[in-house]
């Protein structure tokens, strides 16, 4: 065991039999289970609020989290002799969610869905919303992107990157502005008018990593995002990565709908809200706002890629969006 670990590790009580580095992390086998030691780059007040969120779970009877523990001055995050803070939480032996199984994607809507059944209220405090609504935040990614069109345009030379862009800007604009143009049909203030009075909230980052599937049931991991919001979006953020690792299946959307909605069934607002979602092209955004925020002279082989790829699945995602309405 290095050092530095040593030393954040022997700040708790543990008995540790064996240490295993894993990626970005140290898995501890200890006499009371696996625990995982990870460094920390947030505050302590999101840290216990996480916690308090993953204590509220537990209450309720779901008990597979990535619960902290406390150190022995009685604090969640510890720090080592060089600043490093880290954190050391309860862990799982299983498997990542495989996004081409149809059983574990089955399973993993239904557990997302659970998780928001019991993701509400879960302070005494009212919290305030004070993230962007779904409406400010298209309004100001299609504002980005026209910004880094205008951008590119002025520039004299223009790496492979920019005359990409470019060239299939127009087509993913325009979906970018439907998507904008269908939030008037959204009564946005009742939706979040609910959230307000039932306190939900988003997991924040609920994706195949986070989702364990091991052999006494699943296991959720990573409530550092946990944030209130409208949980359509946790659910969105699921949809999207998975129709993008499977080519935009429909087969597969149909499963994560219905297996959500069995256990929580979705509003006709939030089945709006989903549609504008899935409308938006994200991915492209993404991409753009990171070709922005970088060094833009150069851009890597992988993000000249990452465009492509859009282009190339663009047809298989049109004849997806086509068929959405009928099965929300």
């Amino acid at each position: 065991m290095d050092d530095k670990i040593k030393e954040v590790v022997e700040q708790y009580e543990l008995n540790i039999k064996n240490v295993y580095r894993v990626r970005g992390a140290y898995i501890l086998d200890t006499g009371e289970g696996l625990r995982i030691l990870r460094e920390f780059r947030s505050t302590p007040q999101k840290a216990e609020f996480a916690q308090l969120v993953k204590e509220s779970l537990r209450e309720q009877g779901y008990i597979y989290t990535d619960l902290y523990l406390r150190n022995r001055e009685g604090d969640l995050i510890t720090e080592n002799v060089m600043g490093n803070q880290y954190v050391l939480k309860h862990w799982f032996m299983g498997e990542e969610c495989d996004l081409k199984s149809k059983e574990q994607v089955a399973g993993a809507a239904e557990n997302l869905a659970k998780l928001h059944n019991m993701m509400r209220g879960v302070t005494t405090e009212p919290l305030t919303f004070q993230a962007d609504t779904f409406g400010e935040t298209l309004i100001k990614h299609n504002r980005e992107l026209r910004r880094v069109r205008s951008y590119i345009r002025e520039k004299k030379q223009r790496n492979e990157f920019e005359l990409l862009f470019l060239s299939i800007f127009s087509e993913f604009y325009q979906e970018a502005e439907d998507a904008e143009s269908m939030l008037s049909d959204i009564e946005g203030e009742g939706l979040y008018q609910e959230l307000n009075e039932q306190q939900t909230l988003c997991h924040g980052s609920y994706n195949y990593h986070n989702v364990l599937f091991t052999s006494s049931g699943i296991a959720t991991t990573s409530f550092e995002r946990t944030h209130l919001q409208l949980q359509v979006m946790d659910l969105y953020d699921f949809v999207r990565k998975l129709m993008e690792k499977n080519n935009w299946n429909l087969y597969l959307l149909q499963t994560v709908l219905e297996h959500y909605q069995k256990v929580r069934p979705l509003s006709k607002e939030e089945k709006k809200l989903l549609y504008i979602w899935m409308i938006y092209p994200e991915k492209f955004w993404k991409i753009t706002n990171f070709y922005y925020n970088s060094k833009k002279t150069w851009m890597s082989e992988k993000n000249i890629e990452k465009l492509q790829g859009l282009q190339q699945q663009k047809k298989q995602r049109m004849n997806l969006l086509e068929k959405v309405p009928e099965i929300l």
